[in-house]
């Protein structure tokens, strides 16, 4: 298993910021590839995701725990590929949120080199663009 994680100090309260990031209309706003979204479900909000790269579509599934200010999420059918959003309170009005992605199985980002460096990539790039909706209102 690896595991990857990244934060980023973002310009709003908490709350705010986790307002944003759990709209299930604005997810492929700040993740990377593109995100389908299905109708709600018992288990939570079942979801498509195609990589950026055209590598994969899976089924996932995503849930928020609203009173945690975090969202978690995985693919359906396997335990493979989790990652989880959270959105914790900082000093002056800000907030920190933190981005985590585990990878389970031999999985290219599990052997380091270029595979690892894409998904860091992608999670700088996630907080960036989750901070700039947040900034923009």
């Amino acid at each position: 298993m690896t595991e990857f994680e990244r934060e980023r100090e973002m310009p709003a309260p908490a709350e705010r910021v986790f307002a944003v990031a759990a709209d299930v209309h604005r997810l492929s706003e700040w993740l990377p590839g593109v995100i389908t979204v299905h109708p709600d479900e018992p288990e939570g909000v079942d979801v498509d995701v195609h990589d950026p790269a055209g590598d994969y579509a899976a089924p996932g599934v995503l849930g928020a725990q609203r009173e945690q200010l975090r969202l978690e999420w995985g693919r359906r059918g396997s335990a493979d590929y989790s990652g989880w959003l959270q959105v914790s309170s900082a000093e002056g009005g800000a907030s920190y949120a933190t981005l985590h992605l585990s990878f389970h199985g031999d999985r290219p980002a599990n052997h380091g080199g270029a595979a690892a460096e894409d998904v860091e990539h992608r999670l700088d790039e996630s907080l960036t663009r989750l901070a700039t909706l947040v900034a923009a209102g």
